[in-house]
């Protein structure tokens, strides 16, 4: 039997999309009764969802001016960047490890889905995922692959700035070909180091880009 999602948990994950596709701008305040009405529920699943997009660092509560989508931050970026160089640094050795064929051939596929020249945003962002959760999904860390999925789903704002203001593809594809066959040729200290490179260099530009604009 198929299990339906509450009104709690459909609120939440359409105002957690709205976050990320960009439709709530940082800073912009998100009214109870506004999101309720478009929604089409009361106030009450809306007040739950936002209270967990706090917890989760999409949304930030104010005692006096209410909800407001969370601003972007160098500090906060910067702390996250660290969290998630050690996280997938760990993760990318873990795989090196422990990749099989199978997994192999799945993670060059996307690969190759990345190179199209003409591959939007959302497409690279979409396949970005999909590379890294599928390098991560040969560690067989369940809960270390959560992890890395609930930093990325915060982080997804910051990685629209990237590639809307401060990179292009070719660094990533480059990295993310490095990355794997690293994994490939079993070398864990390789994959390690080269993710960490590939996430300090993406952290350090966005970084850079709100520090011009005094975030």
């Amino acid at each position: 039997m198929a299990i339906t999602k509450t009104r709690h948990e459909a609120a939440t994950e359409r105002i957690r999309q709205g976050i990320m596709n960009g439709e709530y701008q940082p800073g912009q305040r998100l009214k109870q009764q506004g999101l309720a009405h478009q929604f089409g529920c009361s106030v009450i699943p809306i007040r739950e969802a936002l209270h967990q997009l706090a917890a989760e660092g999409f949304v930030v509560l104010d005692p006096q001016k209410g909800a407001r989508v969370a601003d972007l931050n160098s500090k906060r970026l910067e702390e996250m960047y660290e969290v998630r160089i050690r996280l997938e640094g760990w993760a990318a050795a873990l795989a090196a490890k422990r990749m099989t064929r199978e997994a192999g051939a799945r993670i060059r596929t996307i690969l190759e889905k990345m190179d199209r020249p003409d591959i939007s945003v959302s497409e690279w962002l979409t396949l970005n995922w999909e590379f890294h959760d599928s390098l991560y999904a040969c560690t067989g860390q369940e809960f270390l692959r959560k992890l890395i999925s609930n930093l990325r789903l915060t982080l997804e704002s910051y990685l629209r700035l990237d590639l809307a203001k401060v990179h292009s593809y070719d660094a990533g594809r480059r990295e993310h070909r490095r990355i794997f066959h690293a994994c490939l040729r079993g070398d864990a200290k390789a994959a390690k180091r080269y993710t960490a490179a590939h996430l300090r260099r993406v952290g350090q530009g966005i970084v850079a880009y709100l520090h011009r604009y005094g975030k």
